[in-house]
């Protein structure tokens, strides 16, 4: 390779390493990290009271099971059975997870954190159950409303519209009671939760937060250039 070439070349690392110190430093982050953090931004905050914002009240829940001959329950026998299920659960792992420190004293940290996951699997699967019947409940709408508006030209609808509507809103209907029920079941997690941790039960949040003292050594390492 010739000295013009590997000159060329070194310019161009050179560059290039520039640039990527340039952008570090004004705060831009590549365009895998942009969107991970973007995504991250819009994702919904999962919470008990979100999925119950989207279920049906108490009153459609028993049109629902009355028009549409579907399976019926009581939600606060569900929720204490739950509730009974998971401080079996927590009881039976307390000697396992609960463990003595050096000076004596208990840590039951472990404990907190399967319990923490337990019950967020419980509000995950509430929520998500919640938002597909929210789905299905628009589709439904949507299918109905264009019945409505064709069946005036065609009795049975366009392309057997009538019946993709019916069968959309029963669809919808069945999951609506589903995710009612798993708020409920939830709902009692949560109290089980709170009754063996002390504190009500939160969405995990990863912090991004640094002391002081990180915060410190990161500029002067700017500062060296490092």
């Amino acid at each position: 390779m010739s000295n013009a070439t590997n000159t060329m070349t070194a310019a161009l690392a050179s560059a290039q390493e520039k640039k990527a110190a340039s952008k570090a430093k004004s705060g831009q982050k590549a365009p895998a990290a942009r969107r991970f953090e973007e995504a991250a931004r819009r994702a919904p905050v999962i919470t008990i009271e979100a999925a119950e914002a989207l279920i049906p009240v108490p009153d459609q829940i028993t049109k629902i099971v009355s028009h549409f001959g579907l399976e019926d329950f009581d939600a606060d026998a569900l929720a204490e059975t739950a509730r009974q299920a998971f401080t079996v659960i927590a009881r039976s792992l307390s000697p396992v997870l609960v463990v003595t420190t050096w000076n004596g004293e208990q840590n039951d940290k472990g404990l907190e954190m399967h319990l923490q996951r337990m019950a967020g699997a419980a509000v995950a699967s509430a929520f998500g159950a919640a938002q597909f019947y929210d789905a299905k409940r628009a589709q439904a709408r949507e299918l109905s409303s264009q019945f409505n508006e064709y069946r005036e030209e065609d009795r049975m609808g366009v392309d057997g519209l009538e019946n993709r509507a019916a069968n959309a809103r029963r669809f919808a209907a069945e999951q609506g009671i589903k995710a009612a029920a798993l708020v409920a079941s939830a709902r009692g997690v949560l109290a089980a939760y709170e009754d063996m941790i002390g504190t009500p039960w939160k969405p995990y949040t990863a912090s991004n937060a640094r002391t002081i003292d990180q915060r410190a050594a990161a500029a002067e390492m700017d500062a060296l250039g490092f």
